[in-house]
Formats: C-alpha cells, structure tokens, sequence
C-alpha cells in the first residue's frame, strides 16, 4: 500500500498509521481469537522497516493495551494480556527509537525506495525483504525479516568506488562493521544466524557516514 501511494503522480507523503500493533491477537475480526497467537515485537519491526524504506515518510506505533488504556475499571477488548502502564515497557515501544536513529543518521530526504537493489527474490509475506537507497549513491538500507537469510544485493547502484558496509540490529540500535564489499558488482550477503531480523546498510567511504544510528545528519 506504501509502495502504492509513493508511485502516484505527484508523489505525496505517505504514513502507515496502523502498523502491527505491539500484543494484539492476529485474528481480532469478524471475532478474535487470542489462542492464534498475538504480534510481537518482531511483527511490528517487519512492518514499520519495510514501510519506511517503501517510500514512507514516517509510520506510527500501537499496543493492543495502551490504545484502549486496559486497566481497572476499563471495558477491554481484544484480549489485552497486560495493564497499559505495564505495556509502556514493551520492547516494540522502545525499539522504535532504533528506526528514527538510523533513517536520521543518513540523509532523509534524499532517500528513495529501490527494490531493483536486490537482484534475487525479494520474496513474500513474512520473508520478504526491502531496500531503499539515497538517490545520489551514497548509501543503501536493505531490511531482512529473518536471521540466516540470503540476498545478492546490486551494489553498481551506489556511485563509489569504495565502499562500507554495517549489520544494524534494529532490536538494539548498535552495528556491526562487515569486510569492505567490492564496488560496482552484486554481491550475497548473509544476515547473522541469530536475531531474528537485521538492516544491511552499505555506505560510499568517500561520504563520511559515521555507525549507523550513531550521529544525525540534517541533509
């Protein structure tokens, strides 16, 4: 639906509102059924990353509990398993801060979506994997939902001849420097077999990035 809204003539900023919210069951209508399961926080990183590096300017976050304030006294729906004061320490909430980190330490308004940065299957629903890039070169983000998952990524769309390249864990807001990738050539790239979900971000050397998440860049 982002990826939608972006392609329009003229394109317009988009906000996904309504991501996973953070302990709401799967299944809440026509009637829910908390037994299924419920979102967690890895549910709502998959849908806030890959809205934003579809071309969304921004997105909101929710928990199932702090939206209806479930407490004492307070008519609940939807099965909440926690208080709303307990449901403000909720990792979902905190990592959010880990997202704005990152988008703000690269040039924002300079990103644009590019799924042609992934040369193998992007693949689908839960698996499926999204880039963006700045539009003059200078660096890419390339989410994956999973942990031990594979793509070959077309590094001829970053303009530089040297390049940096960074594991960040959006569930921690820390990265981990990679081996220098050649240039100009499509290259695999293999996330860490924990996790479960890791961006890649690859720099030119030449801009000067610092760690991703690290410093803000008002570009």
């Amino acid at each position: 639906m982002v990826a939608r809204d972006y392609a329009l003539t003229p394109t317009k900023p988009t906000i996904d509102l309504e991501p996973n919210y953070e302990d709401h069951p799967y299944n809440a209508w026509p009637a829910w059924d908390a037994a299924t399961g419920f979102f967690r926080d890895h549910d709502v990183r998959k849908q806030v990353y890959r809205s934003i590096f579809a071309g969304g300017c921004g997105v909101t976050y929710g928990h199932n509990s702090i939206w209806q304030f479930a407490g004492r006294g307070h008519e609940v729906k939807f099965s909440p398993e926690r208080d709303w004061v307990d449901a403000l320490h909720r990792p979902g909430g905190r990592q959010m801060q880990f997202l704005q980190l990152l988008i703000e330490s690269r040039p924002y308004f300079r990103r644009v979506p590019d799924q042609s940065l992934i040369v193998t299957d992007a693949g689908s629903g839960g698996l499926h994997i999204q880039a963006a890039r700045d539009r003059e070169g200078s660096y890419a983000f390339i989410y994956f939902p999973m942990m031990d998952q594979s793509a070959t990524i077309d590094l001829s769309k970053l303009k530089a001849k040297k390049l940096r390249a960074w594991w960040y864990d959006p569930r921690a807001g820390f990265a981990m420097p990679l081996p220098e990738p050649e240039a100009g050539k499509a290259v695999e790239f293999r996330t860490p077999p924990y996790g479960p979900d890791w961006v890649l971000v690859v720099d030119d050397a030449e801009a000067g990035y610092l760690t991703p998440g690290l410093t803000k860049v008002t570009l």
